[in-house]
């Protein structure tokens, strides 16, 4: 009778458990540029792939702002936004353009937080994600009064 080391497997589900609730992102260079230099390049793994191809097919009107892009920065973000989107119906946000903060999730996530920063809106993640323009959106990137 053959045996079967169970060691990689059990290796393989530690690491998908942890990963699950880390809440670390992956962010493009592009990305990061484009997006980010106007508002935290908020994690693409939280808005579905409509949202997003709703929010890059109207750059142009993006909350009040021109936000265009030449062509090939269009394509590639768009590409990475669409490689990288939910597919869970909690990352769905109804609203026309779509706002990440009016998932089910976010809502679920942040339920009863204010403001946290007077000036500041709940859309700014960095005002209590100390590392959210790395992508990291996990508890121990939280100011200390948040956790």
């Amino acid at each position: 009778m053959k045996t079967v080391s169970l060691l990689p497997l059990a290796a393989l589900f530690a690491t998908a458990t942890a990963a699950a609730g880390d809440h670390r992102y992956i962010l493009s260079p592009a990305y990061v540029t484009e997006c980010g230099s106007c508002h935290i390049a908020y994690p693409p793994d939280l808005l579905s792939a409509a949202n997003w191809r709703s929010l890059m097919q109207g750059l142009d009107r993006h909350f009040g702002a021109d936000a265009s892009l030449d062509p090939q920065s269009q394509r590639e973000i768009g590409d990475f936004l669409q490689a990288r989107a939910s597919g869970r119906e909690k990352h769905q946000a109804d609203e026309k353009p779509p706002r990440l903060t009016e998932t089910l999730w976010f809502r679920k996530e942040h339920r009863g937080l204010s403001v946290p920063v007077k000036g500041t809106s709940i859309a700014q993640c960095n005002a209590c994600h100390t590392r959210a323009e790395q992508g990291d959106f996990g508890e121990a990137s939280l100011k200390s009064k948040y956790r």
